[in-house]
Formats: C-alpha cells, sequence, structure tokens
C-alpha cells in the first residue's frame, strides 16, 4: 500500500498508534493485507476467550474511537472478530503497529510529507525510537505511557469503557509529596 493508497480520518490525518511489540504467538492477530507487519494491540479472536484478555485492546480502542464506541467492540468481539475491527479502523483512518517491526516503514510513511499524520507513541520503546525520526510539519506526535494489561491504573481511565473493567486508583504525585515525604 503507497503512501497515496492510505485512508484518512475525516480531519484529513491518518492515526498510527505505535506499540512496543508483538503479543506472542498465541495471542496476536496476523492479517496478509495490513500495511504494517502486523495490527498491533489487536487480540486473536482465538485468544479472546474472555473480556479479561481484551484490557489492552480496549484502552487502545478508547483512546482511538472513543469509550462507548470501544465499548461496543469489546462486549460483541467474539461475534465482531479482528478482521472487521482492523478494517472499520483503516477505513477512518486508523492503523497499527509496533516499533520493533515497523520502524523503517513508519519512519518512511511520514518522511513523505504529503499527507498529515498523528502519532500516538505508547511505551518507552516507540517514543524512544520516534525521537530520532527527522521533525516534519505534517507530524503531531503524541506520547503516553504503555497499557499494560497487568494493571489499570488511572492514567488511563478516561480511555477505559465504563463498567468493563476494574481500576485502581493510586495516590497522586502530590498527595504522596504533601502528605507522606518528610519534608
Amino acid at each position: 500500500m503507497s503512501n497515496e493508497q492510505l485512508q484518512t480520518g475525516k480531519d484529513g490525518y491518518i492515526r498510527i498508534v505505535v506499540g512496543q511489540s508483538s503479543y506472542k504467538d498465541d495471542k496476536r492477530y496476523d492479517q496478509e493485507d495490513y500495511l504494517f507487519t502486523r495490527p498491533a494491540f489487536i487480540v486473536s479472536d482465538k485468544k479472546a476467550e474472555n473480556i479479561q484478555d481484551l484490557k489492552t485492546m480496549a484502552i487502545v480502542l478508547g483512546m482511538t474511537i472513543g469509550k462507548e464506541k470501544a465499548k461496543e467492540y469489546i462486549i460483541n468481539y467474539k461475534s465482531i472478530g479482528a478482521a472487521k475491527l482492523v478494517n472499520d479502523l483503516t477505513r477512518n483512518g486508523i492503523y497499527l503497529a509496533n516499533i520493533e517491526d515497523d520502524k523503517e516503514k513508519i519512519q518512511d510513511l511520514v518522511a513523505c510529507g504529503n499527507k498529515k499524520f498523528k502519532l500516538l507513541l505508547l511505551g518507552s520503546d516507540a517514543i524512544d525510537a520516534v525521537k530520532n525520526f527527522p521533525k516534519k510539519d505534517n507530524v503531531e506526535i503524541y506520547e503516553f505511557p504503555h497499557p499494560s494489561p497487568h494493571n489499570l491504573p488511572a492514567i488511563f481511565k478516561a480511555f477505559i469503557p465504563d463498567g468493563l473493567f476494574e481500576i485502581r486508583d493510586y495516590s497522586s504525585s502530590d498527595s504522596i509529596k504533601k502528605g507522606f515525604t518528610i519534608q
């Protein structure tokens, strides 16, 4: 797929969510005709035994399409399937990549300059790798911690579909400094 064939969102931007590395073989979803090595963060239909297997995917969907739409996909994932989800995202100009697999491809795409991109970098590996890309006026970059499936801290609360997962609230840095740290 050439840069000219990429789908854009309604605002004219191509969005690429960039993770760190692929899921293990039994969990990852592969799609032959996809722009990148595989759609990052998408769980294989076979591995999606229960909703708890979809935590990270739910956060990424919440970041890209909003909490309500994400909730619909998560609740109905077994019937919708990974292929339809990926195709729906692509149709809306949203692509999912991993920096480990697709660093050069991402860099080549954004280097063209004839399309506008928004990159959401999730995790230090993706953030550090893209810092070395030449700066371009056609690229907006957003950085956020990697959405770990092992805990759901409040930092992700704005993106997690309501009522699907338990969200752990931690003390804020300010409250620890104010009430716990020796002055």
